[in-house]
């Protein structure tokens, strides 16, 4: 009971951290482009590819771990509970978005996230499968 408290509250923790980072001027897709032009001195095109996988890295790497810190929360259906949650997490901070200056919102990046939980959640669930042959 105690691990499923801890891990409900990183989960928490991280829907806040995640919330901060939405509303701040400084996550915007062109604030963290002129950051990579500046500290690789690379061209704008470049810096643009470059800014895209960052940040749609971020979205599959963020949300599994809010997906990891889910599964780790649960006792019932665990993986469909911290699948279903993270995507409704997901749109939620996506439509949050939509309310900021310089941000937008996509349907895609809530398909991507669901995606990074999904992947998340499945090396959970592989891993607990090989303690368990132990």
């Amino acid at each position: 009971m105690k691990k499923s408290l801890f891990w409900g509250s990183m989960a928490v923790l991280l829907c806040i951290i995640i919330f901060l980072f939405t509303a701040s001027p400084s996550s915007t897709g062109t604030h963290t482009q002129n950051v990579i032009e500046k500290i690789t001195g690379v061209k704008a095109a470049e810096a643009h590819t470059l800014n895209f996988l960052i940040r749609k890295l971020t979205h599959l790497s963020i949300l599994g771990l809010l997906a990891v810190c889910l599964t780790l929360s649960f006792t019932k259906n665990p993986y469909y509970n911290a699948w279903i949650l993270t995507t409704i997490y997901a749109a939620t901070d996506e439509y949050h978005q939509s309310f900021m200056p310089g941000r937008t919102s996509s349907y895609y990046d809530v398909l991507l996230d669901s995606c990074g939980a999904i992947v998340a959640i499945l090396i959970v669930r592989l891993v607990r499968a090989k303690r368990r042959k132990r």
